[in-house]
């Protein structure tokens, strides 16, 4: 039996864009089977080809980060600012369905690849622009990174840390990999909507839109006229059943009990503390949220009387809802995460266990393709170019005049 065709082969994908949020939706457009050219600038390319050797990210020969969001592409090395370069482009841009770019609106035009400029060659194409703030205002044009423009800029940052502590910078690139995958929903209305007028469009996103998306449920508060939620103490939260704990052997157990009045008595049973559901203080729900303070030290001796292991046992066995706060190197054992292929083997890479991190959806009756490796700067740069009609001679007079770069 053959295997099913993945459901985006035949779409071809041009990303012009750097770091991740870009390259992470090219990522999984590729991993349903797209071919994406990369069209990287000459001398380094994406710059984050070269960051993992420096803070804040974790050291290592490989390029593990530009990796994760870069596999199954083909790169060429074009110069957009130079006649050549653009003609080369506008050629891609022709044969294409989806273009991708993080460029500036100012940069854009100044290059003259906004979609006005590129739909023009092509009216089907679906150009997917994306920005640190959105495309309006001063900042239209301020780079942003997630760290500021998803994460400090939206508030993020200041309520997700307790009230005695300082503000802190989020995972490596926590705030692009949910954009990108906003920007694929993005790209993919654009297509869907092709298909019933038989035109492209531009499809637009911002690293602010989705941090303000993520926020969402605190700042629908803020916006109907509550006042700011207030940021959390675990050593007296208003709700001690919203909180965390820490084990015996110095781990942390994330309890989020709701629906109390069901679950108050699992819970009061797993700690094997009975006596807390007769106490006045904590016997109805209204009491233990006005009590939260008198209850989180009595539970912060509970658990740590104990090992995170039997406290898993504990809660698993009368259905209370938490989950141990897991590191990294948890992670990549958690048996959810191997048997439900969130973690996928990659073709070429030889370093640790040789994997990546799954795009975090499946489609029933389309597989994804087998991941391989992103490739070198310029790797299918002659291989593109004669793609597109240019012979031995051509590719060479290019590379000579710096319009392109030929790997090796």
């Amino acid at each position: 039996m053959t295997q099913a065709q993945s459901v985006l082969s035949g779409i071809k994908v041009i990303e012009i864009s750097t770091f991740v949020f870009g390259p992470g939706c090219a990522a999984i457009m590729s991993d349903f089977g797209a071919d994406v050219i990369k069209v990287e600038s000459p001398g380094i390319g994406d710059p984050l080809r070269h960051a993992h050797k420096s803070p804040p990210f974790m050291p290592l020969e490989f390029p593990y980060i530009w990796q994760q969001d870069n596999r199954n592409k083909r790169s060429i090395v074009l110069d957009l600012k130079s006649d050549d370069g653009l003609e080369i482009l506008k050629k891609l841009v022709r044969e294409a369905d989806v273009l991708i770019t993080n460029f500036p609106p100012k940069v854009l035009e100044s290059l003259k690849i906004r979609y006005e400029d590129l739909a023009a060659e092509n009216d089907r194409l679906v150009y997917a622009q994306i920005t640190g703030y959105g495309e309006n205002g001063e900042d239209a044009n301020t780079p942003g990174f997630d760290g500021n423009a998803y994460w400090a800029r939206t508030g993020l940052m200041d309520i997700v840390r307790t009230a005695d502590s300082e503000p802190t910078l989020p995972a490596l690139a926590m705030g692009d990999h949910p954009s990108a995958m906003t920007l694929y929903a993005a790209v993919m209305t654009g297509l869907f909507q092709r298909e019933k007028t038989g035109r492209g469009a531009r499809v637009y996103s911002s690293l602010m839109a989705n941090g303000l998306w993520a926020g969402a449920s605190n700042l629908s508060g803020v916006l109907a006229g509550t006042p700011p939620a207030k940021r959390m103490r675990p050593s007296a939260p208003g709700n001690a059943l919203v909180n965390h704990y820490q084990t015996k052997d110095e781990r942390w157990i994330s309890l989020i009990v709701l629906q109390e009045d069901k679950n108050w008595p699992k819970f009061v049973e797993a700690i094997e503390r009975p006596e807390l559901a007769d106490d006045p203080r904590f016997s109805e729900t209204k009491n233990r949220h006005k009590n939260g303070r008198e209850l989180a030290p009595i539970l912060r001796e509970v658990f740590a009387a104990r090992d995170c292991a039997e406290w898993r046992q504990r809660l698993r066995a009368h259905s209370v809802t938490f989950s141990v706060v897991a590191t990294f190197e948890d992670v990549i054992d958690d048996p959810q995460a191997l048997l439900n292929d969130m973690l996928i083997d990659v073709e070429g890479h030889e370093w640790g266990r040789g994997q990546q991190v799954n795009s975090p959806f499946w489609v029933q009756g389309t597989p994804k393709v087998p991941a391989k490796l992103g490739p070198e700067l310029g790797a299918n740069t002659r291989e593109v170019l004669k793609g597109l009609g240019y012979d031995a001679a051509d590719i060479d007079q290019l590379a000579a005049g710096g319009v392109v770069e030929l790997a090796g």
